[in-house]
């Protein structure tokens, strides 16, 4: 009786490990849109704007990947938010469409790492 109450909580106590990184994934998702955003304006003000939201997004994909422990995830998020914030601090209209595109790509490799995670 004991054998199979102790193999009961084993079994309980693994799904409790499993890792859920779907907001990271949302939040790495959110990132990619508002990048794509900026990288697409009609104007450096709109593509600065949405810059500024890109990088808060990535905030929030680094802080949701270290809590379900996803690394890769949660380095790929940090390159999002270092290009955006280039972007949003640089000095030409050109140079923030480049580091756009690159927060973009960045942001896509957060969105797989933390599906990754989830499997």
């Amino acid at each position: 009786m004991k054998a199979i109450t102790f193999l009961i909580l084993i079994g309980i106590s693994s799904f409790s490990f499993e890792k859920d990184c779907s907001d990271a994934y949302s939040a790495a998702d959110d990132t990619y849109s508002y990048a794509k955003k900026a990288f697409n304006a009609d104007s450096w003000e709109n593509s600065k704007t949405y810059l500024k939201k890109a990088m808060s997004s990535a905030d929030d994909a680094m802080s949701y990947s270290s809590d379900c422990e996803c690394d890769d995830a949660y380095y790929a998020a940090d390159d999002s938010y270092s290009y955006a914030k280039k972007g949003y601090n640089t000095n030409s209209w050109d140079d923030t469409k480049s580091f756009a595109k690159k927060a973009m790509s960045s942001a896509d490799d957060a969105m797989s790492y933390a599906n990754d995670c989830n499997n």
